[in-house]
């Protein structure tokens, strides 16, 4: 008798769970034990639905990865706008940091696992037709795919949350306005109260 085929929403509820887990700790960091408890079921089982870890990382860095072509098409109601772009990308990174944090660990792992590195590629080359196809010219992606990395960059490193520390909270201030309520990486507590009369 053939398995049943399991059902899409399914796959979303394990592929966010792989998400949650392998941002916290990143693929070398990350077990299939690890994410199994955060999927909330047995490791042979994600084994044997996912494959090897190397399978499965990609599959969530193609899952994590399918929002960000998402969030553009619904963004790009009259073609490509940058500022609009802009900031539906940056509603994106702060409202989902699980996210964020597994395209990163895409990056830092794809010289090491080929496979890795071609998902990553794939990725940038799909956003990258997304917005070449309402218009952008490569001059205006440049410009605005630049500006994503150092969104990227600055969250990474929870920059915005300790910008008062440092001679660049003006830049702070300027990419994201007020400065956004960021929550606790994933592999770390929740950091110490500000000081006294620091907002």
């Amino acid at each position: 008798m053939s398995t049943p085929r399991r059902r899409p929403a399914r796959d979303a509820e394990l592929l966010a769970g792989s998400v949650r887990a392998f941002a916290a700790r990143g693929y070398f960091g990350t077990s299939t034990a690890q994410v199994a408890a955060e999927m909330g079921v047995s490791q042979p089982y994600v084994i044997r639905t996912f494959g090897s870890k190397l399978e499965l990382f990609v599959r969530t860095h193609a899952f994590a990865a399918a929002e960000i072509v998402e969030v553009f098409r619904a963004a790009m109601i009259a073609g490509f706008d940058g500022d609009r772009l802009g900031a539906a990308y940056r509603e994106l990174v702060l409202s989902n940091p699980a996210a964020l944090l597994v395209w990163a660990h895409a990056f830092s792992a794809a010289t090491a696992e080929p496979a890795i590195g071609a998902e990553s590629r794939r990725q940038f080359d799909d956003v990258y037709r997304t917005l070449r196809d309402a218009g952008a010219s490569d001059a205006e992606l440049w410009a605005f795919m630049g500006r994503g990395m150092l969104i990227n960059n600055l969250l990474l490193m929870e920059a915005p949350r300790y910008s008062r520390d440092y001679d660049f909270a003006p830049l702070i201030d300027l990419v994201f306005g007020a400065r956004p309520p960021l929550p606790p990486h994933p592999a770390l507590p929740a950091p110490p109260p500000p000081r006294s009369g620091v907002t």
